[in-house]
C-alpha cells in the first residue's frame, strides 16, 4: 500500500485534540456541520500529496502517525515543509459531485499540529473508496461524528484518482508537424480524425506525484495498431484512446470506440509507470469533443459536459466557461461511444485469442 497518496485539503480549522497524550480528538465535534467545496469552487481543486516526513511513522503505533503524539511523527504537503501529526477522527459524511449527485460515506479527517486539516483517502479498496473516486467532487459535508478516539491514521492507504490528460513530453500531430504537448498553445491547429485541423480552444496542466492511480499508463508502440503509437505514449489512468476492429462492431455495434486506458493494462505492451518524481498532466480542449493524434495514435481531447468544468479549479472554469458558455445547459456529445463495461473484458480476450490486430 502506498505511504504517499492524495488528499484533500479542508483549510485551517478548530483544534479537533485540545489535550495531548492521549488517544482522543476532544474537539472533533466542533467540524460537524461544515462544508468543504462549493459550486464553481470544487472540492476536487484543493487535492494534494501527502508523503512521510523524515520521521516516517510507526514510532509508536507500528503501523500509524500516532494519536498521543509520542513519540511526534511527521508529514510533508505537495513536497512542502514537514508539518507535525496531531490528530485524527471520522465522521459521517455526504459527498456532492459536480454533477449534483451524492453518496453517503465515512469520511476519515485528520489534523498537523496548526490545525490544517485534510481529508484522507481509505486504507483499503471499500465502498468509501469507491464512493470517492466515483466522479469529480465538488464537495464534502460532515454530517456528525462517527469516532474520535484512535490510536493513529493508518500511515499505508488507498490513492486517488481523477485525471484525463496527456504527460508532458506527449508529440501531438498539429498543422505545423509534431509538437510536444507542453508547446501547444491556445489558438494552434491540431488534426482531428473528422474535421481536418481545428483550433485549441483551451489548454492547462497539473502536477502529481506518480505513484499508485495517480501513476501514468505506458502504451507501448504498435500495441493499438500499425504505428499506433508511433512511440511510447503516456497518458492518465482515465485518459480515453480510440479503438477500431471489427470484433468492436460485432459486439457493440459500431467500429471505433473510446476506451480509458487503464481497461487496457489486460493488452500485452501496456503497464502502470510509477515513479518517486511528479508527473505533468496537460488538458487540451477544442471547440468540440475531437479525437486527435498524440504519438500518432488517436485518442480524446478533454470531454466537459454540464457542470464538469469546475473540476479543473475556479479560475479555470472562468476562462473555459468565458470561452464555451454553452457548456453550463448543454450536453456534449463524445466524439465517440464510451465503452467501460465488464464487456470490454470479453472483447480483449476475443482480441487475443484470435491474435487480430487494431486497426
Amino acid at each position: 500500500m502506498p505511504t504517499t497518496f492524495t488528499v484533500f485539503s479542508l483549510g485551517n480549522l478548530a483544534d479537533m485534540d485540545t489535550v495531548e497524550g492521549n488517544t482522543q480528538a476532544e474537539n472533533a465535534s466542533a467540524l460537524v456541520g461544515t462544508t468543504f467545496g462549493a459550486a464553481g469552487d470544487a472540492l476536487v481543486n484543493d487535492a494534494v500529496t501527502f508523503a512521510m516526513g523524515s520521521t516516517g511513522f510507526g514510532g509508536g503505533t507500528s503501523t500509524a502517525y500516532n494519536q498521543n503524539n509520542s513519540p511526534s511523527e511527521t508529514f510533508t504537503i505537495d513536497g512542502g515543509a514537514e508539518q507535525t501529526f496531531d490528530s485524527t477522527a471520522v465522521f459521517n459524511a455526504t459527498i456532492t459531485y459536480i454533477d449534483g449527485t451524492t453518496a453517503t460515506i465515512t469520511a476519515v479527517v485528520f489534523q498537523d499540529t496548526s490545525g490544517n486539516t485534510y481529508w484522507a483517502p481509505e486504507f483499503s479498496a471499500n465502498t468509501d473508496m469507491a464512493a470517492m473516486e466515483a466522479a469529480a467532487i465538488r464537495s464534502i459535508s460532515l454530517d456528525s461524528l462517527a469516532g474520535n478516539n484512535y490510536s493513529g491514521m493508518t500511515g499505508s492507504r488507498e490513492t486517488w484518482d481523477y485525471v484525463t490528460c496527456y504527460v508532458k513530453g506527449t508529440r501531438i500531430m498539429t498543422a505545423k508537424g509534431e509538437r510536444p504537448i507542453e508547446e501547444v498553445k491556445a489558438g494552434d491547429m491540431v488534426l482531428t480524425r473528422d474535421n481536418g485541423f481545428q483550433a485549441v480552444r483551451w489548454i492547462n496542466h497539473s502536477k502529481a506525484i506518480a505513484r499508485g492511480k495517480l501513476a501514468p499508463i505506458r502504451i507501448k508502440q504498435g500495441t493499438l495498431g500499425d504505428n499506433a503509437p508511433m512511440r511510447d505514449l503516456l497518458v492518465s489512468r482515465q485518459h480515453r484512446m480510440l479503438l477500431r476492429s471489427k470484433i468492436a462492431r460485432r459486439m457493440f455495434g459500431i467500429e471505433e470506440i473510446l476506451v480509458p486506458a487503464v481497461k487496457l493494462l489486460q493488452l500485452p505492451g501496456v503497464s502502470e509507470e510509477p515513479s518517486l518524481r511528479p508527473v505533468s498532466y496537460y488538458h487540451l480542449m477544442t471547440e468540440r469533443h475531437e479525437i486527435i493524434y498524440a504519438e500518432g495514435a488517436p485518442s480524446e481531447t478533454l470531454l466537459v459536459g454540464p457542470g464538469a468544468a469546475e473540476a479543473m479549479g475556479p479560475e479555470a472554469v472562468e476562462e473555459v466557461l468565458t470561452l464555451f458558455p454553452e457548456l453550463e445547459e448543454e450536453y456534449v456529445e463524445p466524439a465517440r461511444p464510451i465503452l467501460q463495461n465488464k464487456r470490454l473484458n470479453r472483447f480483449f480476450l476475443r482480441h487475443m485469442k484470435n491474435e487480430r490486430a487494431f486497426v
